[in-house]
């Protein structure tokens, strides 16, 4: 799980910074242009933050093995391994997602002033 985490956080700081060294705001001014280089930022950074839980198909998928013994010997019903599995992602969801915006933020050039 460790190094799942490493792995994952580091290909998202990475792709951080190659998306502000694209969208650097020194040479993006506040026009309707520019709205164009603003509005793609966005749509890449939405496009990267739901991709971002691709990986977690496979470990997924290699649960069902043991779902589907546990259902068809009627030992935990279905919601037993759906809800913790889903609540124990949110955290990992929001942190990728707060240091996503935490880093591309102020390089893109949303807000002129990193205090605002």
């Amino acid at each position: 799980m460790a190094g799942r985490f490493h792995g994952a956080f580091m290909w998202l700081v990475i792709a951080a910074i190659i998306t502000m060294t694209v969208f650097f705001r020194t040479r993006l001014k506040v026009n309707v242009i520019d709205a164009n280089y603003y509005l793609g930022s966005l749509f890449f950074s939405l496009i990267i933050l739901l991709v971002d839980g691709y990986p977690e198909l496979s470990m997924t998928v290699a649960r069902l093995q043991v779902f589907y013994k546990q259902r068809d010997i009627c030992f935990y019903p279905a919601w037993a391994y759906a809800i913790p599995a889903s609540v124990l992602k949110i955290p990992m969801s929001l942190l990728e997602s707060t240091v996503w915006t935490c880093l591309t933020y102020y390089g893109i050039g949303y807000s002129p002033e990193p205090g605002r």
